[in-house]
C-alpha cells in the first residue's frame, strides 16, 4: 500500500461487522456477506474489506463464536444518517435491540448482525481528554473499538495504515497492548468477506 493510499483510508469510513446467530439472511457468514451487499445497494461505496475472522465471544462468553470483519467504505451521508442506515440493516437481518434476553448487558448478547461505525473520516466527536463520553448517542471514533482484538485484527489486515483519530495509533500498535490481546481471541481465518471486491483487486494488480 502506498503512502497516498494510507491517507485515503484515514479519511474513509470504517465499519465493523459481526454475527454469531443465523437469521433471515442465513448463516453468520451469509449474513455478513449480505450486509456488504446491502450497504452497496444504498450507495455506500465499498473500498476494501477484510477476511472473515472467527473469534471467541467477549463479555458474555456463554454463546456461539462470532464471525467478525471490517469494511472501509465511502459515503456522502452524514455520520448520524449513516448510523440510521446501519441500524435499519441490522433490523432487516433480524436483530431486535429492544429485547435484552437474560443478559446483564445487551451489548454482549448474541445477534444475527452487528454493524458499528469504528471511524468516520477521522472525525472526533464526544471525546474529552482522550476518553469517550458516557451515554452519548454517537461517539466517534467508536468508544471501545480500540480495546477489542476482534475489531483490530481485521482492521489491521484491511487498512493497516489507519490511525486512531484520538490515540494516534495504528491497529497493530493497539493490538500490541496487553489489555487488548484477550478481548475476543482470534480462533480462525476464513474466506474473504467480499469475494467480488477481492477478485476485482487481484485483476487490477495483475493489470498494473
Amino acid at each position: 500500500m502506498s503512502a497516498n493510499q494510507g491517507i485515503l483510508f484515514q479519511s474513509s469510513i470504517i465499519i465493523a461487522l459481526g454475527s454469531n446467530l443465523s437469521g433471515p439472511w442465513g448463516s453468520p457468514q451469509e449474513t455478513l456477506q449480505r450486509a456488504v451487499r446491502e450497504l452497496a445497494s444504498r450507495g455506500i461505496k465499498i473500498e476494501r474489506t477484510s477476511k472473515l475472522y472467527r473469534t471467541k465471544a467477549h463479555g458474555e462468553i456463554n454463546q456461539p463464536d462470532f464471525l467478525n470483519a471490517v469494511a472501509s467504505v465511502d459515503s456522502s451521508l452524514p455520520a448520524d444518517a449513516l448510523l440510521r442506515v446501519l441500524k435499519r440493516i441490522e433490523a432487516q437481518a433480524g436483530r431486535i435491540l429492544t429485547i435484552k434476553h437474560h443478559h446483564a448487558d445487551h451489548r454482549w448478547a448474541p445477534r444475527p448482525l452487528d454493524l458499528d461505525i469504528v471511524s468516520y473520516k477521522g472525525l472526533v466527536r464526544n471525546w474529552l481528554m482522550g476518553h469517550p463520553a458516557k451515554d452519548a448517542k454517537l461517539i466517534l471514533p467508536h468508544p471501545r473499538a480500540h480495546e477489542r482484538a476482534f475489531v483490530l485484527r481485521p482492521l489491521a489486515e484491511a487498512v493497516p495504515r489507519w490511525h486512531h483519530p484520538v490515540l494516534g495509533l495504528t491497529p497493530a500498535a493497539l493490538l500490541a497492548r496487553p489489555t487488548v490481546r484477550a478481548t475476543g481471541a482470534i480462533l480462525d481465518l476464513d474466506k474473504p468477506l467480499n469475494e467480488e471486491w477481492t477478485l476485482r483487486q487481484r485483476h487490477n494488480i495483475a493489470s498494473n
